[in-house]
């Protein structure tokens, strides 16, 4: 709690005087170097020194604000125990090539100590495409693993499933075709699903705002995400239907502030169409996840993940009225982020990498974390940057000791003063949202997609003019410089593979129980059904997803967003 009057008083007073004849003089002889210091990405002004006082100017609580870990309102974690029970799971992304590349690559990830993965899609399958639809030509296989049919998903999930913990599969347009892959390929494959984690972003309306993987008109989108989280709820209790993925607002160049309120609000949406459908908050509050990524700005990225934790449990409890433990809780998978990356000098980026998966575990938010790669900028990941990812994660756990101590940075003067600004901001910013009639409307009138374009366009401006410094590109940059990294080389037959198996099950399967079945989806999409069990019955008659999107199509039409509400 605070400290009687006196006392501040008395620091005050010394304070003054050190400033008087301590810094003061200094600084007058030897100057600073720079005319301001700001945060990187809210560019807030930074004092030279912070103490006790700062805390009061905030009305800093230290039981309100900071509490203890484990208990309400939960900045200082989740666990009251930190990692010293159990560190967090350690993932990376992968996504390129046929199911069975991404098989063979799953399983040397597994071999390199991960104890879970990330599935990417390529870009035709997160349209809803077929590989050999005309507009695929040039992108199948390789932004992504393609999935046409059930025995693509049967091919990419031959995996140790004994050392597998979790799985997290990145679909967001087309979400309960790819729930729909899944049970069925791990019905096949004789594999139980209570034997593992699967995370499903099916965060659709991050896609309209900054992405632009989207099929279908947002408010159709969202009946798609809802009815994949209503089937998650109740038929497989323990994966998790909905993780907000604010990480993608963030590599859209989003502030903090801009990311934590456009990722709740959206949250909020989401909440609200599942409430609809007769659930009690407690049912459903502990389903909900997020993904977020980290910056360069140390202690930004630290206040960031303290401040996600206490303002998701303020509005579950003030909000909704949620009282379980289990409902206040984030869950939250946090990552070093891929926008700090650069092309330039590439083995710079395994020591960002390396800070950002400090500030990571320091800031204590994270059940799961996964790593971008230091060669993400020119190709997808090689083999030796994979090992280096997961070295990278395994000496920030076991050799530098921060995950000894529940937050220890929590009491630091500057980072208890930065959490507070952020939880302020960020519920000033929710309320603007919400006179706007929450995110879905703050989407379709394109107000998010402005604010993030004038964030990138004052973000480059700082990066052309200096003010922020990036090695490599306009620090220490070295003319003519050659780079001798190892590069991954994507199989260039991929494509025509992947094709011929499409056309080779189209050829064996039985053609009229598609047509049923596709019927059948078509029926659901026009009423008010949960659309993942004749989904889930389509894909086992072998129907493609390209067939069951434009079935899903062809009742929801699709979404041709104008130039002001286009995602960035």
């Amino acid at each position: 709690m605070s400290q009687p009057p006196r006392d501040r008083d008395d620091l005050r007073a010394h304070q003054e005087r050190w400033e008087r004849e301590t810094r003061g003089p200094h600084v007058a002889a030897h100057g600073e170097r720079l005319a301001e210091f700001r945060t990187q990405a809210m560019r807030w002004p930074v004092k030279p020194l912070y103490t006790p006082q700062d805390l009061d100017e905030t009305g800093f609580d230290y039981l309100r604000d900071a509490g203890f870990p484990g208990e309400y309102p939960f900045t200082r974690g989740t666990s009251p125990d930190g990692y010293r029970t159990e560190l967090w799971r350690m993932l990376q992304v992968t996504g390129f090539g046929t199911g069975e590349d991404w098989a063979r690559r799953g399983r040397y990830m597994l071999e390199q100590g991960l104890n879970g993965l990330i599935i990417e899609y390529d870009l035709p399958t997160t349209n809803g495409l077929d590989s050999d639809h005309p507009l695929a030509a040039g992108e199948v296989c390789r932004a992504g693993t393609a999935i046409d049919t059930l025995a693509d998903m049967e091919a990419a999930l031959d995996l140790p499933f004994e050392k597998l913990q979790h799985l997290t599969s990145v679909c967001n347009g087309p979400q309960p075709v790819n729930l729909a892959m899944i049970l069925a390929a791990l019905e096949k494959r004789g594999v139980d699903p209570d034997s593992f984690t699967l995370q499903m972003p099916n965060a659709i309306l991050i896609e309209y705002t900054c992405v632009g993987r989207y099929i279908y008109p947002p408010a159709h989108g969202l009946r798609v995400a809802t009815d994949v989280i209503e089937y998650v709820i109740r038929n497989h209790p323990r994966w998790v239907p909905i993780a907000v993925v604010s990480a993608q607002l963030y590599a859209a160049r989003a502030n903090p502030v801009q990311e934590l309120a456009f990722g709740f609000s959206i949250a909020m949406q989401y909440l609200d169409a599942v409430l609809a459908r007769g659930f009690a908050i407690d049912e459903v509050a502990p389903y909900f996840s997020f993904i977020t990524g980290v910056d360069m700005d140390f202690f930004e990225a630290v206040a960031k993940l303290r401040a996600y934790r206490k303002i998701w449990a303020k509005l579950m409890r003030d909000r909704y009225g949620a009282t379980k433990p289990e409902s206040l809780r984030l869950r939250l998978m946090a990552s070093p982020g891929t926008m700090s990356l650069t092309l330039q000098q590439p083995l710079n980026n395994i020591a960002r990498l390396g800070i950002q998966m400090l500030a990571c575990a320091l800031g204590g938010g994270a059940q799961t974390m996964t790593s971008p790669l230091h060669d993400e900028a020119h190709a997808l990941p090689s083999e030796e940057a994979i090992a280096v990812g997961a070295a990278v994660q395994n000496i920030v756990a076991h050799e530098t000791g921060v995950a000894d101590v529940v937050d220890p940075l929590g009491g630091s003067y500057y980072l208890e003063v930065m959490t507070r600004k952020i939880e302020d901001a960020v519920f000033a910013e929710i309320e603007k949202i919400d006179t706007q009639g929450g995110a879905l409307r703050a989407i379709e009138t394109g107000y998010f997609q402005r604010a993030l374009a004038q964030e990138q366009y004052d973000r480059h401006r700082d990066l052309e003019s200096g003010r922020r410094k990036l090695v490599g590109v306009n620090q220490g940059a070295v003319s003519g410089e050659k780079r001798s990294i190892e590069l991954f080389e994507l199989d260039a037959d991929a494509e025509r593979r992947q094709i011929e198996r499409l056309q080779r099950v189209r050829a064996e399967r039985d053609g009229s129980a598609v047509t049923r079945a596709l019927a059948r989806v078509r029926e659901a999409a026009a009423g008010t059904e949960n659309l993942v069990p004749p989904i889930l019955e389509a894909v086992k008659a072998y129907a493609t997803h390209g067939e069951i999107c434009e079935a899903l199509r062809d009742v929801f039409g699709s979404h041709h967003p104008d130039s002001l509400t286009t995602g960035i």
